[in-house]
């Protein structure tokens, strides 16, 4: 969906001044605005979920593979005693 003028400029806006700043600032908005701001933020939540899901998925990689490491480490020592 495009934005009108308005609100591309309140995207601007909100943008600059931060996510923080507005939610202690949305109950001072004229009413238009602060719908607009509310899913401005609800957008920024879902972007902000993602990010974290996309980095808890490589943390969990991450993790498995210093897990596989370490253990082909402890087979490749056992090999080494054992000859």
């Amino acid at each position: 969906m495009a934005d009108s003028d308005e609100e591309a400029q309140w995207r601007k806006e909100f943008a600059k001044d931060g996510v923080d700043a507005l939610w202690r600032a949305q109950d001072t908005l004229p009413e238009p605005k602060r719908q607009f701001a509310l899913r401005w933020l609800r957008e920024k939540e879902r972007a902000r979920e993602a990010r974290e899901d996309a980095s808890h998925c490589y943390l969990k990689w991450t993790f498995a593979a210093a897990v596989a490491a370490v253990i082909v480490g402890i087979i490749g020592v056992a090999v080494t005693f054992w000859h």
